[in-house]
């Protein structure tokens, strides 16, 4: 082998190694912008995680239910307790409310919750009256219901939210065998309260109390011994005043 093939021959195994490094690098290079590629999906995520996490804590959260009042009649409660304002606020329910004191009160309920309410500022909570414990009792009536809440906030429409409200556990508590009776233990002990009061007034006027009642048994006594003692003092010429006159004439004759 001459010298020209030594040359040909180590070009050759040069190109080779040439090839070699090119190609790992090449793989280095594309491992790199996989990994860059990887880290902007990664960041991408976290920032779009970041802006729905501000977003629902900067949006309104309008929840419906139904619950007893201190007497122990059913309401249903509309409230805000998000932190921005709910606008356009439409509720849809299903079934239709029913209520069991009549048509008059079912169909006040149908108007209010076909309306739009315009505007539900935080902690704005709104009270509708539906019915009573009786309810219970085998009206046939629905004990379940399910509110769709639509609105709008800050940020434009609000994903919309389901509430299924199901007050017909209700049945098995206190508060439907004794509607009254939070109201009446209330009232007890106010009534003890002021019996309390009642008897320390009178135990600290005690004194004060005996003192006064004495002195006016003392000034009766005295206007009754004053009139006595006028009635004794009268003179004889008042007493014959006193006689009438038919009297006096027959004794002239």
């Amino acid at each position: 082998m001459d010298a020209g093939d030594w040359i040909a021959v180590c070009s050759g195994a040069v190109a080779v190694a040439a090839a070699g490094i090119s190609m790992r690098q090449a793989r280095h290079a594309s491992g790199q912008v996989a990994a860059a590629q990887e880290q902007v999906r990664v960041a991408r995520q976290q920032l779009e995680h970041a802006e729905a996490v501000h977003r629902e804590q900067n949006e309104p959260y309008v929840v419906v239910d139904i619950q007893p009042d201190v007497s122990g009649t059913l309401v249903i409660v509309v409230e805000n307790i998000g932190s921005t304002i709910a606008r356009n606020v439409r509720i849809e329910v299903d079934p239709p409310l029913e209520s069991g004191w009549g048509e008059d009160l079912t169909e006040m309920l149908a108007r209010a919750f076909s309306r739009t309410f315009p505007m539900l500022p935080p902690r704005r909570r709104l009270e509708f009256l539906l019915d009573e414990q009786e309810r219970f009792q085998n009206t046939g009536l629905p004990t379940a219901y399910t509110f769709t809440v639509r609105c709008e906030g800050p940020y434009g429409p609000v994903e919309d939210m389901q509430h299924v409200v199901d007050f017909g556990t209700y049945a098995e508590t206190l508060i439907v065998r004794s509607p009254l009776r939070r109201v009446e233990d209330k009232l007890g002990d106010i009534g003890k309260e002021i019996a309390t009061l009642a008897a320390l007034y009178k135990k600290s006027n005690a004194s004060a109390t005996g003192r006064t009642n004495e002195h006016r048994v003392q000034m009766l006594r005295a206007a009754q011994e004053q009139r006595r003692r006028g009635q004794l003092e009268r003179s004889p010429d008042d007493h014959q005043r006193d006689e009438p006159a038919g009297n006096s004439g027959s004794d002239r004759h």
